[in-house]
């Protein structure tokens, strides 16, 4: 499929005719035509002044050259219509310079060369995002047994919660614990020691880890676990080794990576070990699509290794990073493609490049996660837990804690709740906080 990307304000040579102009109202398709909706159109994402709409070529489009029109009809009521040819089947559009917190309307429209409209879109309604509320409450719960953790946290709702470490619980032992709204129970248990943990639905969880020093996988179908552990990988004349992070952008495409540069990737129907530009411990890894993905190595010592999917293979784009930066273990990125990186200091990358900002830091940050570009948490040593609004990072000292060893080494956000899960040294910790 050839796909076209188009930005207000950028030209591209030979490909597309863009004209941006104003009208009160739109002219009425002339009498006669049968409008057949046919161009679906959809929303990718939006920040706090960008919307990003993905749209299809009309299905009457075949012999005849048809012009294009998307039209979006402003909060005051005014229209703004953009127009091009396209020559992929479809395209997706940035379009920028909006205002937050406003919801636009979006129709496409297929002309033929005499004027006539042919075909068009359902209308869309998408709203830019605004900042949110640095107002939360906390609860903290300590659960299991000096000596128990937890390492990730990953879930489909405020309701609908997973947890990844070893956890004595009343309700059983477990290496994954669910929070169901009221209280964490003990879930379907697999073997080993479980790092990460990623999923789409309550059928299609995924969860790494390691047993024996080798690393293990484990997937959920909505009733039973599947685990593939080192004899499956040395069947195929692989050696995985401990895995500590999983992300993927769809069931059927699945990244894990792990000790000593290990990387693999499941299709759907297999896991299969990538070649790796690295030997290093690879800590964390996130995309934005099946060809845009990223994992950072480890490193207290000497300087974090940074490596890149684009689709192909594996590059490393350590020296993409600002000179002297040196320690990392997280990063996340939006769906825009914007996003940080998270350790010793935290890194900012606007899309093009990665630049250090300054977020009240005080402790070494162990793990990055957002909702979207205006909802964003990173955790780390002593209880830090530190927000991004869409404005603004702030820092919560009501939840510092000075106890030997605690950690805090995941967290994942809802639109009204955040979870972070770590290590205490009576047991493991669960920060939960409710937005105001």
């Amino acid at each position: 499929m050839l796909k076209e990307v188009l930005h207000i304000g950028l030209a591209f040579i030979g490909l597309i005719l863009l004209i941006q102009c104003d009208t009160t109202e739109p002219p009425p398709p002339p009498d006669g035509d049968k409008i057949k909706n046919t161009i679906a159109i959809t929303t990718l994402w939006q920040d706090l002044n960008k919307i990003a709409i993905n749209f299809t070529r009309s299905q009457l489009d075949t012999n005849r050259t048809f012009t294009y029109k998307l039209k979006r009809k402003n909060p005051t009521g005014s229209e703004t219509q953009f127009l091009f040819m396209l020559l992929g089947t479809d395209t997706t559009f940035i379009d920028e310079n909006l205002n937050r917190g406003m919801e636009y309307a979006y129709r496409a429209e297929a002309e033929e060369q005499e004027g006539k409209t042919i075909d068009t879109s359902k209308s869309l309604l998408v709203t830019t995002l605004d900042t949110t509320s640095h107002n939360i409450n906390w609860t903290i719960d300590t659960l299991g047994q000096p000596g128990d953790f937890l390492y990730d946290i990953w879930g489909l709702d405020e309701s609908n919660v997973y947890a990844v470490g070893f956890v004595e619980l009343q309700s059983g032992n477990s290496s994954i614990i669910k929070w169901d709204g009221i209280e964490w129970r003990a879930f379907t248990n697999v073997g080993g020691v479980k790092y990460g943990i990623f999923g789409f639905s309550e059928a299609s969880i995924f969860v790494v880890g390691e047993s024996s020093n080798r690393g293990i996988v484990a997937i959920w179908n909505g009733s039973q676990w599947t685990e593939y552990r080192s004899d499956y990988f040395l069947a195929r004349g692989d050696t995985v080794y401990p895995l500590r992070s999983v992300w993927g952008s769809s069931p059927d495409d699945v990244w894990a990576v792990g000790d000593q540069g290990t990387i693999i990737h499941w299709n759907g129907s297999e896991w299969r070990k990538v070649q790796s530009p690295i030997n290093l411990i690879l800590y964390d890894v996130w995309g934005t699509s099946s060809d845009n993905i990223y994992a950072i190595h480890i490193s207290l010592s000497q300087q974090s290794q940074l490596i890149h999917y684009q689709g192909n293979s594996w590059t490393n784009i350590t020296n993409q990073l600002p000179t002297g930066e040196r320690n990392f273990t997280s990063l996340w990125f939006d769906k825009g493609g914007t996003g940080y990186i998270v350790g010793n200091n935290v890194l900012f990358y606007d899309g093009g490049t990665f630049n250090r900002i300054v977020i009240n830091q005080d402790k070494f940050l162990l793990r990055v996660r957002g909702r979207n570009s205006t909802d964003v948490f990173a955790v780390g040593q002593k209880g830090r837990v530190h927000h991004f609004n869409g404005t603004d990072w702030m820092t919560y000292p009501e939840l510092f804690d000075e106890s030997p060893g605690m950690e805090l080494r995941g967290v994942y956000v809802t639109e009204t709740t955040v979870f972070a899960v770590g290590i205490i040294n009576n047991g493991s910790i669960i920060y939960r906080g409710v937005g105001q």
